[in-house]
């Protein structure tokens, strides 16, 4: 896609994710990469009254190569994940009330199904706390992150990675779901989690058999 392609698709996915609720108001931040660094939502701007031309062009050491609008507050969160996971095209940033609950517990998301298991490989890690928009929380949500899809940010929200921008936002909501199955089944008593050698194990074996060849 073109830089103009690659900014309406972001624009189309940040207004799914308002309206299915896994951002509120201007919370969040998304992006793609493109050719020469990543485009990416601006500050506090609503997302359904956006236009391409609002959504600036940042180099991957954070500076504005295109446009005048002020870019995300959290850019160098998604600078520092491109950075880092050459194989990371978009990034999905949220405050979904579930995920951002789970990272209050400053705990990871244990990994209660199978469906987690092959979404995300396991349990979802917690980056530690850091304020919103600082080099500290990117450098410690990209570390948490590893060569995982998803990381929670201690008291602050989630972040999913992907081979295009969809699939980090579906990776969002799968999130969020996984989230509510944890807090529901910790209402109940508690559930228990996978083994990390389940988990392995069931991803593995549902990346050879699941989908079309």
């Amino acid at each position: 896609m073109n830089d103009v392609e690659i900014r309406k698709e972001i624009i189309e996915t940040a207004v799914d994710m308002y309206r299915s609720g896994l951002v509120q108001g201007t919370g969040g931040n998304f992006s793609s990469r493109c050719e020469g660094g990543f485009i990416i939502t601006p500050s506090g701007m609503a997302y359904e009254l956006l236009a391409p031309g609002d959504l600036p062009k940042l180099s991957l050491g954070g500076e504005i190569l295109e446009g005048s609008r002020t870019p995300s507050i959290e850019s160098a969160l998604h600078a520092a994940v491109y950075r880092m996971r050459p194989d990371v095209r978009a990034v999905a940033h949220t405050h979904s009330i579930y995920a951002t609950a789970a990272a209050s517990l400053r705990l990871p998301l244990p990994c209660l199904t199978d469906n987690q298991a092959v979404t995300f490989g396991g349990e979802i890690p917690v980056a530690q706390y850091a304020p919103i928009g600082t080099p500290e929380l990117a450098r410690n949500a990209a570390a948490a992150l590893g060569s995982g899809a998803a990381v929670l940010m201690a008291n602050h929200g989630a972040l999913c990675v992907g081979e295009n921008m969809r699939q980090a936002a579906e990776r969002c909501a799968m999130l969020e779901t996984f989230a509510k199955i944890f807090f529901i089944a910790a209402s109940a008593g508690g559930g228990k989690a996978l083994t990390k050698e389940e988990a392995e194990r069931e991803a593995a074996d549902m990346a050879l058999r699941y989908g079309q060849k």
